[in-house]
């Protein structure tokens, strides 16, 4: 299971202001646009992190998909 607090890098009790705070500096840090001078293999590993980035944002922004996923996460 990937641990959608270390993805953001950000703890367990993060605000929803952190959260947030970490997914436009992750998203702007991995969108494809900054990106232009890596080779296509990096890319590729930046569009991962990106879609990682984004699926944690998902579940931590949203007070009942966090829930579930501390719930599921701890046992």
């Amino acid at each position: 299971m990937i641990n959608y607090f270390r993805v953001l890098g950000v703890k367990a009790n993060a605000s929803e202001d952190e959260i947030k705070k970490a997914y436009k500096r992750l998203s702007n840090k991995y969108h494809p646009d900054k990106l232009l001078a890596l080779s296509e293999d990096e890319k590729e590993q930046a569009a991962l992190q990106l879609h990682r980035v984004k699926e944690a944002y998902d579940v931590l922004s949203d007070a009942k998909k966090r829930a579930a996923f501390i719930k599921d996460f701890n046992n």
